[in-house]
């Protein structure tokens, strides 16, 4: 037994030291036959004879079918409930109500709708601050201080319409004058 595997492996060694065998073109009348030619250990030569096709061409094909060209046309208002553009009214306040802020008041002049606009005027309340400040002796001029605060004045209120004076708010008794002019 010693001596196969021996021999088994002395042709190893001898296969892996051969060259390789040499390249042979493949000839134009066989087309699908491809030989190749082996060297034995005793210099026999052996023809092996492979059977090959030439390569199949591989064709893909598209399953995929394109999306249509889609486009978004808006829906139509037809059976659809769409409610009017939200418009917010303040009430009128009336001319009895105005006090020192700019409201919405309907002109007694023009009669529009309109948001008052107010200016401050020296009234009888910065007077009479005045004067008592005077009186307590508060002197090197404290005594102008009410002229410059707007809080102590009275408010005219003028439509920015027309430019008519609408009203008057005097500090001093809380009451509203309405010019009719």
């Amino acid at each position: 037994m010693d001596s196969k595997s021996n021999k088994v492996g002395d042709r190893e060694q001898k296969d892996q030291d051969a060259p390789p065998p040499p390249y042979t073109p493949e000839q134009a009348g066989s087309s699908n036959t491809n030989t190749s030619v082996v060297t034995n250990e005793g210099g026999a030569t052996e023809q092996t004879r492979l059977n090959s096709k030439p390569p199949q061409s591989y064709t893909a094909t598209n399953t995929y079918t394109p999306t249509p060209n889609l486009s978004y046309s808006p829906p139509t208002n037809r059976g659809i409930y769409q409610a009017p553009e939200t418009v917010v009214l303040t009430a009128a306040v009336p001319l009895e109500a105005l006090r020192t802020e700019p409201v919405v008041t309907t002109c007694p002049h023009c009669r529009q709708v309109v948001l008052s606009s107010v200016r401050f005027e020296v009234g009888g309340c910065t007077w009479l601050t005045s004067f008592v400040l005077l009186f307590l002796g508060i002197g090197g001029g404290g005594c102008l201080i009410p002229f410059c605060i707007s809080d102590l004045k009275d408010s005219y209120h003028s439509c920015p319409n027309c430019g008519k004076i609408m009203a008057k708010y005097s500090r001093l008794d809380g009451k509203v004058f309405r010019y009719r002019g």
